[in-house]
This record gives C-alpha cells, sequence and structure tokens, in this order.
C-alpha cells in the first residue's frame, strides 16, 4: 500500500472514477494498471473542522487502512474523502463505515 502524493494522480482519479458514498466518507476509486498496489488518497477539507479535527480523521484512516492491509483490494487507486459530520463519529463507526465501503468495491 502506497499512498497517493502527486496532483496529477489525484486529478486522473476525479476525471475517471467510480463512486461509494457513505455516512461520514465518499470513496472515488479506479483501476491501478500500472502497478498491483492499493495507493490511498486522504482528502480532510475545512468543513470537517480544525485542523487538529481534520488531522484526527486522517489518522483513524490511515490506522484502519494498517490494520487491514491484507484484506483490502489491491491493484486500485482509491480517495477517501471525508464528509462534514466525519469529525463526530467514533472510532468503531469509522471501522464499519470503511469495511463496508471497501467491500462494495467490485474490482
Amino acid at each position: 500500500m502506497k499512498f497517493i502524493t502527486s496532483n496529477k494522480d489525484y486529478k486522473s482519479i476525479f476525471i475517471d472514477n467510480k463512486k461509494n458514498e457513505g455516512n461520514f466518507f465518499i470513496f472515488l476509486y479506479q483501476e491501478n494498471s500500472t502497478n498491483n498496489v492499493l495507493e490511498v488518497g486522504i482528502i480532510a477539507g475545512k468543513k470537517v473542522g480544525n485542523a487538529v479535527i481534520r488531522n484526527k480523521v486522517k489518522r483513524h484512516i490511515k490506522s484502519f487502512l494498517r490494520e487491514n492491509k491484507d484484506s483490502l483490494p489491491s491493484s486500485l487507486k482509491v480517495v477517501i474523502i471525508a464528509k462534514q459530520n466525519s469529525g463526530n463519529a467514533t472510532w468503531l463507526e469509522y471501522k464499519e463505515e470503511l469495511t463496508r465501503l471497501f467491500s462494495l468495491i467490485n474490482y
């Protein structure tokens, strides 16, 4: 698993993607044809909360990804966008939602 860092990769996923939406997150994803690795980008905008809340949400997502890296699909590019109410969720709610959204991916 690696994290998406380039603006070019984010733009390509925003242009050509499939979408799953939950209560706290929006998943945009596409097949990763270049290699067999899960690539993840995380976006938490200012509507989520102040910097402390946004970073907490991103840390929880990264923690989930590290804990479940063996069971997650490979050869995908995924952008996880935190919704406005995601700052108020608990760790258990994050975990349930992320598990459900990853299970909905059809690749």
